[in-house]
């Protein structure tokens, strides 16, 4: 298994996720936790959470936006 983690300050970010470390030629499960469309840590909706499942190879990137005080953790597990 691979994990990824980031976290941002004040300051929403939109990040892409490079995942040419993997093995090429294998498949992976991703499983992401991300901030939520609302989250935004100077609200009530702080703790707003997505939690997605997509298939991944080396080949793709994974796009993300970082709430202002948020973050993201996805765990890479070999298929």
């Amino acid at each position: 298994d691979w994990y990824v983690g980031g976290v941002t300050d004040a300051t929403a970010r939109d990040v892409t996720v490079p995942l040419a470390f993997l093995d090429a030629g294998r498949r992976y499960r991703a499983t992401i936790y991300r901030d939520g469309d609302d989250a935004d840590y100077r609200q009530a909706t702080r703790h707003s959470i997505v939690i997605e499942e997509r298939e991944v190879t080396a080949a793709d990137s994974i796009a993300l936006r970082m709430a202002p005080g948020g973050g993201v953790a996805i765990r890479l597990q070999a298929l």
